[in-house]
């Protein structure tokens, strides 16, 4: 059996909960000043009722239509209809049918959640797990980042690509510095990531170098991209050598190696923590790499021994 009640608007679930102590039952509550009319049809699928609405039971099925925003609470709370507010739910599960029509954001505390690929949601999902009070997170968020993050991967494979095809010099220096000075190709790249900017922010000191300042930041910006491709370029240039050296003569062959680099350097970037320090360490030896490049390139060759 359904119970229907009026009550003041509120969007506070305790008078539902409160309600279902007394009697073995779950409780609607529908909230607004021509609600009692419309929800004597409430048991039906195609109820509607015509402002907002509370429901709390162990299981909650919506199927009708809510004109307003919709609280609910129980153990098992699916929404296969349409609401066209926002809908706060708390529940040990909560599922989103395939009818569901959500007009506004969708806020949730539940154990599980389940949303049906037809499900529609206008303004997105945001929720957190119980057992995890302040690990909130915003569903359609996260999947925004992620596929930004994918594209930004896919840009980087290509202009690896590029670069390991279009400078085959470029590459094979920056290879030659990863594999015959690793240790102090990260000195350098280190050296540099510091000491770059905090040369640029005092440069800013002054009103004449506040440009110089700024095209050092600029610059160092660009070679922190340049030095994150280069390490994929000399990566994929090192595997190829020791795998197949004949191979590494062919410029098509370094550029897909260089691409496939670059996205495995991205598939462990998304690996926590451990991601975090593998792209780190990846643009320190490509700066080092393009620094010792440029050093070893300008210095006097030495005078062959009489």
């Amino acid at each position: 059996m359904i119970t229907l009640c009026v009550f003041e608007k509120s969007h506070d679930l305790r008078e539902a909960f409160n309600s279902l102590r007394s009697r073995d039952e779950p409780a609607v509550h529908a909230y607004d000043q021509c609600a009692d009319a419309q929800a004597t049809g409430a048991s039906r699928d195609n109820a509607v009722i015509a402002g907002n609405a509370a429901i709390a039971g162990g299981e909650v099925v919506v199927k009708g239509t809510v004109k307003g925003d919709l609280n609910a609470a129980g153990g098992d709370v699916r929404i296969d209809g349409t609401v066209e507010g926002d809908v706060h739910a708390g529940a040990g599960d909560l599922t989103l049918g395939p009818n569901a029509k959500i007009g506004g954001k969708v806020r949730y505390r539940a154990g599980d959640f389940k949303r049906d690929a037809n499900a529609q949601v206008a303004n997105g999902v945001q929720g957190s797990r119980r057992g995890h009070r302040h690990a909130s997170f915003d569903v359609d968020g996260f999947h925004h980042r992620s596929s930004m993050g994918w594209i930004w991967t896919a840009s980087l494979m290509i202009l690896a690509g590029i670069v390991a095809a279009l400078l085959p010099g470029f590459s094979s220096r920056v290879s030659d510095e990863l594999r015959t000075r690793p240790w102090l190709t990260l000195l350098f790249g280190f050296i540099a990531f510091v000491c770059i900017p905090a040369a640029a922010v005092l440069m800013m000191v002054t009103i004449i170098g506040i440009p110089i300042g700024v095209l050092a930041i600029l610059g160092y910006a660009a070679l922190l991209l340049v030095g994150y491709i280069a390490t994929s370029v000399a990566l994929g240039g090192l595997v190829l050598d020791r795998v197949q050296a004949e191979a590494g003569r062919n410029v098509g062959w370094r550029a897909l190696a260089a691409v496939a680099a670059m996205l495995a350097i991205g598939i462990v970037g998304r690996v926590p923590v451990l991601g975090h320090f593998v792209v780190f360490v990846a643009l320190l030896v490509g700066v080092g790499a393009i620094v010792a490049a440029v050093i070893h390139r300008r210095a006097p060759p030495q005078a062959a021994p009489a």
